[in-house]
């Protein structure tokens, strides 16, 4: 709740596709040093991880939405229906865990989708959403 708060705090000083690579960026590496490192430090990495996904599947939603014009609802609908992978990847990241006897390396689950999240922030970095538009012809 807090990580959504002041994600949200921010954005409003920072274009949101930034904030979003960057949060991807923290939780990448994060989750890298989380797979090797041991004792609290992988707690609290968990934890700083947490904090950092909190924006980005409402930033994801948002700019996934924009310019779909009458498309809005279908686009929605399949963003929405992305979220089985929800349910789909914790089956991997336990196969992961149970092959190597170590439940560190099944983060690299994650760590490919913020990857992902990374890549998705980059392709649409160029985009101007219409707040954007509109701000330049203030």
């Amino acid at each position: 709740m807090l990580g959504r708060f002041f994600g949200t705090f921010l954005m409003r000083y920072i274009n949101p596709r930034k904030l979003l690579i960057s949060y991807a960026i923290i939780c990448s590496i994060f989750t890298v040093v989380a797979i090797f490192a041991s004792g609290l430090l992988v707690v609290y990495l968990l934890i700083g991880i947490a904090f950092f996904m909190s924006i980005m599947f409402p930033t994801i939603f948002s700019i996934g939405i924009e310019g779909l014009g009458h498309n809005t609802k279908i686009g929605s609908s399949l963003i929405v229906m992305s979220i089985v992978g929800g349910a789909a990847l914790p089956p991997v990241l336990g196969l992961i865990s149970d092959s190597t006897q170590n439940i560190q390396y099944g983060y690299i689950v994650p760590l490919v989708c913020f990857l992902v999240v990374f890549m998705f922030g980059i392709n649409n970095i160029k985009t101007k959403s219409k707040s954007d538009q509109t701000l330049a012809n203030v």
